[in-house]
């Protein structure tokens, strides 16, 4: 699709950590014309260099290989970046660190455990019944550390709804296991799957770059990709310090 015009652009990025030799990124465009969802790029996967600090385009060249497309991408004025890991650390950890340690009980479930846990991993336990990992206390944190490193480092995307609480041009937490009809390692739901290149397979890396790509995208294109479901924005009154899970309305 080199040369063709698209309204909105949706980057996935499947995390792998900061050794981690199977990052996998996929890139998907729309056109609000034709309401058709154009599949860019899905890179095979790769390893960050080691020689310098990865910033997009160390993202992007391993899905898009082509230069014109490149330039292109970047040049979308809706594009987001959609990242399959935590882009906050629970505040009651920050305040932990800084010397100033709270006097919490023993909580009765792990995750009520306010160094463990966000606000909004809390929501997502409460609505759907799902626990995501824990950043503090699980390996996430490799994961995590590496993309929070990189945020100053992606151009003039902004993270929301913590710097901003909406943006043209964004990175977003995103978080592909509720798209799903089980486990990590199942198919997305019955209605999102002709929606993914048929060469996925469920399970794999490129698989969930794929869907946080889709999320991506419809956080880009403000919501106006019909054949996607509506992407759930934190409510007006959440507290925005510890980030927010942008995920598909189940």
């Amino acid at each position: 699709m080199t040369g063709e015009h698209m309204d909105a652009i949706g980057i996935g990025w499947d995390v792998r950590g900061w050794q981690g030799n199977a990052q996998a990124v996929a890139v998907v465009g729309w056109q609000a014309r034709t309401q058709q969802l154009h599949w860019l790029g899905i890179s095979p996967l790769f390893r960050l260099s080691s020689r310098v600090a990865p910033d997009l385009d160390a993202l992007l060249r391993p899905a898009l290989q082509d230069e014109v497309a490149l330039m292109q991408v970047l040049a979308c004025p809706r594009l987001a970046l959609g990242i399959d890991a935590p882009l906050a650390f629970p505040r009651a950890l920050a305040e932990l660190l800084g010397g100033q340690g709270s006097d919490f009980p023993v909580p009765q479930r792990e995750i009520d455990n306010p160094y463990a846990y966000r606000d909004c991993e809390r929501w997502l336990h409460e609505r759907y019944g799902k626990k995501p990992l824990s950043a503090t206390f699980d390996r996430l944190g490799n994961n995590a550390t590496l993309a929070l490193s990189m945020l100053p480092r992606l151009g003039d995307l902004q993270l929301v709804p913590r710097q901003v609480r909406e943006a043209k041009r964004a990175v977003l937490e995103v978080y592909p296991a509720l798209a799903k009809v089980g486990g990590k390692a199942s198919a997305v739901r019955p209605a999102l799957q002709p929606h993914l290149p048929a060469s996925l397979i469920p399970g794999t890396d490129p698989y969930d770059a794929a869907l946080c790509a889709l999320m991506a995208l419809q956080y880009a294109a403000d919501g106006a990709v019909g054949a996607l479901p509506p992407l759930l924005a934190p409510p007006a009154d959440f507290p925005r310090d510890e980030g927010w899970v942008y995920h598909f309305v189940p």
